[in-house]
C-alpha cells in the first residue's frame, strides 16, 4: 500500500519544473550538475546525482537523500534548509514537534533552524496610547501592520539564548517550572551564578548528566562538584563533577508556562534510587548516539515508534512513521536513514539536534551553499506583502519597543507552536492580554509575568475540587463600571462577592465569552474598564484584591463582564 503523502506537498510534475527553474537560475542544467557532483564525490559515492533525476521524480516514488540535497546545495550555492523546502521538507517542523510531543525528560530544543528570511506578521504601536495599565489586552496598545522578515527583527549581534522543554520526570524545579513549560536558559550566568559554595543557588540551572537534562538548584561543593537540590526529597542526592559528569548549560530567566492540560509530575524508580553517574562519551557513532539519547530519555524502541505515528498523523503523511525494527537497526548496524522523513522523525522524537545529526551521518554542511534562495521558488508566508521597510530594522520607539526590549529576545520558534498553549490553530492579537504592568499580582503565577494567552472561545469556568492551584484555570474579567468600584457597589445588584487578598474567584449571573489567562487581579484602566484577573470556584463566588483602599472590600455588584481562560503565560 503506498503511503500517503503530506497534504500541500508538491506533485511530481510541478517537483520538475520547480527543480528546473531553480537550476536555471543559476545557469545549471541537470546533467551540469550530475557531470561536478561525480567529479566533486565520485560516482558511487551518495553524493552523486543521476543524469536521469528529473525521470525519477516524476516517478513520484523517489525524493533525493539527504547527502544529493547537500550536493545539490553546494554545486548551486543554495542553502540546504531551502533545497529541503523545495522538495517539501521545512526544518522548522522539527522545532514544532519537539515542542508539541509529549516528552517525559527534560530536552533542548533546536531552535536554530528558523529561516531568517521567512515573512511574519508583525505589529505597529496605536498612535496616542499612554502608558499601558496593569493588564489590558495587546489590540489596545498595537495594530498590525505588514509583514517583516525575521531577519529585519533580529540584533544580529543580541546574546543568543538556548531553550528547553521541562519533561513530567524533571521535578527537581517544581513548582516553580512546571512539566511542558518551554524555558529559556541565559548561558553567559553560569559563571557568576555558581560560584557561591555556602549555600543553594537562587538561579534554576540546566544541568546535563548521564542521564539526561535537569531544571534545578544547586549547591556547588569544595571539590569542584555540584549536587542537584531537590526541595522535596524525592529524587536521590548524587554529586555530579564536571565537566567529566556534569555540564551548566546556564540559568532559566524565562518561562513560557502552559496552563492548559497540566501534566502531573512524576519522580522514575531510576532517579528515586542512588545512581553512579558516568562520564560523558569523548567520541560517538550515530548508533550510538541514537541509543544513548533514547534511553536518557527514558523510551522504548516501542514508545519511540508510537510517537512517531503522531507525527505523521500532525504532519498528515505516513512517511514519517518508523517501525521499531528500524529504529533498532539505526541503533545496532550505525545506519543512517536515506529518506529525510526519517531524520525529522528521529531528531524530533529522540530531541536531537539537526546539526549533531548530519555530522553524525557524514553530511558537510560547511561546505553546502550560503545564499538564501529566491522567495518565488519557495512557500514563503507572506512574501505577497513586500514593502519598502521589509528588511529595515525594527524602529518602533512605543510599547512595542519597550516589550522587546523587556524581553530581550523574540522567540521566533513559537510562532508555529501557539497551538501547544492555547489548544488552537486559530490565533490572533486580540487573544494576547499585558499583565505586566501589576507588581503585585494576587496569583503567583502571574508574578514577573510579561503577556498570557487567552482562550476566548471557553464559555464556561471551571473550578476542579480535587485539584492543586497550580491545575487550576485562570481566568481575565474585564467588567464595566461606569464611576469607581466603591460607587458602583452602593446602587448595583447581586451577583458577585468581593472579598480580598484571597485565590479564588467565581461568579454568577453574568455572561461568559471566553476563557482567560491570568490570575487575581483588580484594577482601574484609563478607559474605564476595570481587568479583574481571577479562578473561578464551584462556590459561585469571586475573591479579588481591594486596589482602591487598604481595607478588605464586600459587596454585592452586577456587572458585565468577559470570561476568558489564561492557556499560558
Amino acid at each position: 500500500m503506498p503511503s500517503r503523502a503530506r497534504d500541500g506537498s508538491p506533485t511530481s510534475a510541478t517537483l520538475v519544473e520547480k527543480v528546473q527553474s531553480v537550476l536555471d537560475s543559476k545557469e545549471l542544467t541537470l546533467y551540469r550538475v550530475s557531470q561536478q557532483s561525480a567529479e566533486l564525490y565520485g560516482r558511487s559515492s551518495p553524493y552523486f546525482l543521476p543524469h536521469n533525476l528529473y525521470y525519477d521524480l516524476r516517478a513520484g516514488a523517489f525524493r533525493p537523500s539527504i547527502h544529493q540535497i547537500a550536493a545539490l546545495s553546494r554545486i548551486s550555492g543554495y542553502r540546504v534548509a531551502d533545497w529541503l523546502r523545495v522538495f517539501g521538507f521545512n526544518l522548522e517542523d522539527i522545532t514544532r514537534l519537539q515542542v508539541m510531543l509529549p516528552s517525559k525528560r527534560t530536552i533542548i530544543l533546536d531552535t536554530s533552524l528558523t529561516d531568517p528570511n521567512e515573512w511574519i506578521s508583525w505589529f505597529d504601536d496605536r498612535p496616542g496610547e499612554a502608558s499601558p495599565p496593569r493588564v489590558a489586552p495587546l489590540a489596545q496598545f498595537l495594530k498590525v501592520a505588514p509583514a517583516r522578515r525575521i531577519r529585519s527583527l533580529q540584533d544580529p549581534g543580541a546574546q543568543r539564548f538556548l531553550y528547553a522543554k521541562v519533561g513530567w520526570e524533571d521535578v527537581l524545579a517544581f513548582p516553580d517550572l512546571v512539566p511542558g513549560s518551554i524555558v529559556r536558559v541565559n548561558p553567559d550566568v553560569v559563571d557568576r551564578a555558581a560560584r557561591d559554595n555556602s549555600s543553594i543557588s537562587d538561579h534554576i540551572f540546566l544541568v546535563e548528566h548521564s542521564k539526561g537534562f535537569w531544571c534545578c538548584r544547586i549547591r556547588m561543593l569544595a571539590n569542584g562538584a555540584i549536587v542537584p537540590v531537590d526541595d522535596g526529597f524525592r529524587h536521590a542526592q548524587v554529586e555530579l563533577h564536571c565537566p567529566q559528569e556534569a555540564k551548566l548549560w546556564g540559568t532559566v530567566d524565562f518561562e513560557f508556562r502552559p496552563l492548559l492540560r497540566a501534566q502531573e509530575p512524576t519522580v522514575p524508580k531510576d532517579l528515586a534510587r542512588h545512581w553512579k553517574p558516568q562520564l560523558f562519551p569523548a567520541h560517538e557513532s550515530f548508533g550510538q548516539l541514537l541509543k544513548r539519547t533514547r534511553i536518557r530519555r527514558n523510551l522504548s524502541v516501542r514508545e519511540a515508534a508510537r510517537v512517531s505515528r503522531t507525527i505523521a498523523e500532525i504532519l498528515k503523511d505516513d512517511r514519517y512513521t518508523t517501525s521499531p525494527s528500524s529504529l533498532s537497526d539505526y541503533e545496532l548496524h550505525n545506519g543512517s536513514p536515506r529518506d529525510f522523513h526519517k531524520i525529522v522523525t528521529l531528531c524530533s522524537v529522540y530531541g536531537l539536534q539537526y546539526e549533531s545529526v548530519m555530522r553524525r551521518i557524514g553530511v558537510d554542511t560547511a561546505k553546502a551553499g550560503a545564499e538564501s534562495m529566491p522567495d518565488r521558488y519557495l512557500s514563503r508566508g507572506g512574501s505577497v506583502a513586500l514593502g519598502n521597510n521589509a528588511d529595515a530594522r525594527n524602529d518602533a520607539t512605543g510599547f512595542l519597543e519597550r516589550l522587546v526590549k523587556q524581553c530581550e529576545e523574540i522567540p521566533f520558534f513559537l510562532r508555529h507552536s501557539l497551538e501547544y498553549f492555547c489548544g488552537s490553530t486559530h490565533v490572533s492579537l486580540d487573544d494576547f492580554f499585558w499583565v505586566g504592568g501589576d507588581d503585585n499580582p494576587l496569583h503567583p503565577y502571574l508574578e514577573k509575568g510579561l503577556v498570557v494567552l487567552v482562550n476566548r472561545r471557553r464559555k464556561t469556568p471551571i473550578h476542579f475540587v480535587s485539584k492543586d492551584l497550580w491545575q487550576q484555570p485562570i481566568y481575565v474579567i474585564l467588567a464595566m463600571v461606569p464611576t469607581s468600584l466603591r460607587a458602583a457597589v452602593s446602587k448595583m445588584a447581586p451577583s458577585l462577592s468581593i472579598h480580598t487578598r484571597a485565590i479564588f474567584v467565581a461568579m454568577k449571573n453574568t455572561e461568559f465569552i471566553g476563557t482567560p489567562m491570568s490570575s487575581d487581579k483588580l484594577l482601574r484602566s484609563p478607559d474605564g474598564f476595570f481587568s479583574v484577573t481571577g479562578i473561578v470556584s464551584s462556590r459561585k463566588k469571586c475573591w479579588f484584591s481591594d486596589r482602591f483602599s487598604d481595607t478588605a472590600l464586600k459587596c454585592e455588584i452586577n456587572i458585565e463582564f468577559f470570561s476568558e481562560e489564561i492557556c499560558a503565560n
